[in-house]
């Protein structure tokens, strides 16, 4: 339901489509990877292709001191509502992630961090909790022999650890930083969805989120021929004894619906309307469409490197407008879409103005 608060883009997205308007709102939210890098090398990741394990980085591989600087100020100024550093690397091994952290706040712009949570130093915590919003630390497992699995890294003990310490921050400190322990589900991990959710309330998170691995997605397909595939039943009675760990201060999500029953994309949308309400922006210079295109040529609209200001020649331009309403980029695409819901709600509320809702009544 979420989405629904985003009518004021949804109708500036109309509004474009039919020429009305030569470009969308700037988007409530932007994607920003600081780092192609990671210390792990996960046999799940969905961005080995452009992932180095060398923490001295090629060129392209790390935005510089400079330019992370810069481009967050341009966003805050163009009125952007929210950064989610992370996606196509580890943001946490950007030296200048604190700072940045820092000037998007003082700016009025909401902060997030995905991360794996083994790489935090104490000054980070402290930058971390008072700056964001949420950060989200991907896990996976309840313990360090499943952890490893994944991982391929013995940085169990150190990621929970830090999650720990994140947690202890934010109740220091009282602020509004809701720390979300996440879990992203494989054959070799999904009988103990319950217990890293115990492990999660243990730890005093605010969050804890499950949801299937998308086989389709960049990336994954030599895992789907490891895996001896899933088994739905064990899955929902696992979702069934985490929600009973529920309460006012445990929140458990478990993300199936934007999964059909076989646990494949759910694709009830007939064109990316509603992508335009993020933006993202990688290591390298480049822009794309959204997160879930990223590095994909036919998705590249532009570029923020060296001068942040060019978003503003490609945002709007032929190429974005091409790729929200040209139903034949969708095809491309192919994998669980972020923006599902929400494509719905833009195509039928405001794209098809079928509006089953009369949102416009009381």
């Amino acid at each position: 339901m979420k989405g629904l608060l985003y009518s004021k883009w949804y109708e500036a997205i109309k509004e474009w489509k039919d020429g009305k308007r030569t470009a969308p709102l700037p988007p409530i939210e932007v994607s920003l990877d600081p780092i192609h890098a990671c210390n792990l090398m996960c046999s799940h990741c969905n961005a080995h292709r452009y992932l180095t394990d060398e923490v001295i980085l090629a060129e392209g591989k790390r935005m510089t001191d400079e330019h992370i600087l810069n481009l967050v100020k341009f966003l805050g100024e163009w009125g952007v509502k929210a950064i989610c550093f992370g996606g196509g690397g580890e943001p946490t091994l950007h030296t200048k992630l604190g700072d940045a952290l820092e000037l998007s706040k003082s700016l009025g712009v909401h902060n997030s961090i995905a991360t794996n949570g083994s790489c935090f130093t104490p000054k980070l915590i402290k930058q971390a909790v008072a700056t964001c919003r949420w950060i989200g630390v991907s896990v996976d497992s309840s313990n360090a022999k499943t952890y490893e699995i994944g991982r391929k890294a013995n940085k169990f003990d150190a990621t929970v650890g830090n999650i720990a310490k994140l947690v202890e921050e934010a109740n220091r400190t009282k602020v509004q930083c809701d720390v979300s322990f996440k879990f992203l589900i494989f054959d070799y991990n999904m009988t103990e969805i319950f217990e890293a959710c115990k492990l999660a309330k243990n730890l005093g998170v605010r969050d804890f989120h499950a949801r299937p691995a998308d086989f389709r997605h960049q990336g994954l397909g030599e895992w789907k021929k490891k895996s001896g595939g899933y088994d739905k039943d064990v899955i929902f009675e696992q979702f069934e004894k985490c929600r009973e760990l529920e309460t006012d201060e445990f929140r458990v999500f478990t993300v199936t619906h934007k999964f059909n029953d076989d646990f494949s994309p759910r694709r009830d949308f007939s064109g990316c309307y509603a992508a335009p309400i993020c933006m993202q922006l990688c290591a390298d210079g480049n822009v794309y469409f959204c997160p879930d295109t990223r590095h994909m040529d036919h998705f590249r609209i532009g570029t923020h490197y060296p001068d942040p200001k060019e978003i503003l020649n490609m945002w709007g331009g032929k190429k974005h407008y091409d790729l929200a309403f040209d139903p034949s980029s969708m095809e491309l695409c192919g994998s669980r879409c972020t923006f599902s819901p929400y494509n719905l709600q833009c195509e039928k509320l405001f794209i098809n103005d079928e509006d089953p809702l009369c949102w416009r009544f009381v």
